[in-house]
């Protein structure tokens, strides 16, 4: 565990915006959470939040008075190494001995169950089963974060979510007097689109998390790496890696009586609808289609390559960034009559 005082959080977190933490706090193991949590009781610390690469938040650039805890993988020299891994999908140096059984905080048996401590980095974990000839998360390739961030959001991509290769999580409870360790089930995680349990209840982290691989042979292999390559090439081809964002930013509606109110504006969406987007409307198109696209604030950008990113192009605060998603919102619920859910976490 290391503790530093007055972190400028931006320094270390993905989309590089965030202001100053009282306390940052690096944990790798469960130990580490243990012992931050006891520094947490010691000196009356009330505001807390964890991060794992931060890939989906957005800090203000406000002062964090409370302590920010990451949750990290001790294998890793650096945090540009991770950042360079993940988000251009990166192979992995020859050099890299790669993942085993003997490894701290991973746990591998016979029958494909893999435990791996939350700071894991989400890419390596995939690479960590195709090592042993399990298969079930290629869907995610290039998907950047930790396995923690992953399993508190239900990442997905592709038609793939983390609940469908969960099996538990082992989470912290630090909502009572005392924290607690406890295991939560794939069914008590109550998953749901890019949410679950432990996001909903602010004062709970995961800890590590089980997953169920499928065995495979060698074909079944190499048909899973052709995904996970597919998948993550297409992120290269069709995202704004080259600078820092947060993904998605907004979620596409989908619920019925929503789809139809958009269709009752924009009747020529109903075919891309039915055809091409499963019965959601895709949000970047409306943005394109109202000249949003290239929309800027500062250095805060709606992406040209694709406007469901907000890009920061060197130098974003988060009041800009803030100030393009309530434009966005704005004119969304002018033309519809109801509100647009984003997908992004602001912490503030």
């Amino acid at each position: 565990m290391q503790i530093q005082n007055d972190f400028l959080l931006k320094n270390t977190l993905w989309y590089k915006i965030g202001g100053v933490a009282k306390y940052f706090i690096t944990c790798s193991s469960k130990e580490d959470i243990s012992e931050a949590f006891e520094f947490i009781h010691k000196n009356s610390i009330e505001k807390i939040f964890v991060v794992g690469l931060g890939t989906n938040l957005v800090f203000t650039d406000e002062y964090f008075d409370g302590a920010v805890i990451q949750l990290v993988n001790n294998r890793h020299s650096g945090e540009e190494e991770l950042r360079l891994q993940n988000l251009i999908g990166l192979e992995k140096s020859q050099s890299d001995p790669g993942y085993g059984q003997d490894d701290e905080g991973i746990k591998i048996t016979d029958d494909g169950i893999v435990e791996v401590f939350a700071g894991l980095v989400l890419d390596d974990l995939i690479q960590l089963s195709f090592e042993n000839n399990l298969t079930g998360l290629e869907w995610a390739g290039g998907l950047p974060g930790t396995v923690g961030g992953a399993v508190r959001g239900n990442a997905g991509a592709y038609g793939g979510e983390i609940k469908g290769s969960l099996i538990s999580a082992e989470v912290l409870d630090y909502s009572g007097d005392k924290p607690i360790f406890k295991t939560l089930t794939n069914e008590q995680m109550q998953f749901a689109y890019r949410n679950s349990f432990v996001k909903q209840n602010k004062k709970m982290v995961v800890v590590s998390a089980k997953f169920g691989f499928k065995k495979t042979d060698d074909l079944g292999l190499k048909e899973a790496r052709e995904v996970y390559n597919k998948n993550t090439q297409n992120r290269k081809d069709k995202h704004p890696l080259e600078y820092p964002n947060t993904g998605s930013v907004f979620i596409n509606p989908r619920e019925k009586e929503q789809v139809e109110k958009i269709l009752v504006v924009y009747p020529d969406l109903r075919e891309m609808v039915e055809t091409k987007w499963y019965g959601k409307v895709a949000i970047a198109s409306l943005i394109d289609r109202w000249g949003m696209k290239g929309y800027r604030i500062g250095d805060a950008q709606i992406s040209k390559k694709h406007a469901l990113f907000i890009v920061n192009l060197g130098n974003a605060k988060s009041k800009d960034v803030l100030q393009i998603i309530n434009d966005v919102k704005k004119k969304f619920f002018n033309t519809f009559g109801f509100e647009l859910e984003i997908e992004v976490e602001i912490v503030k």
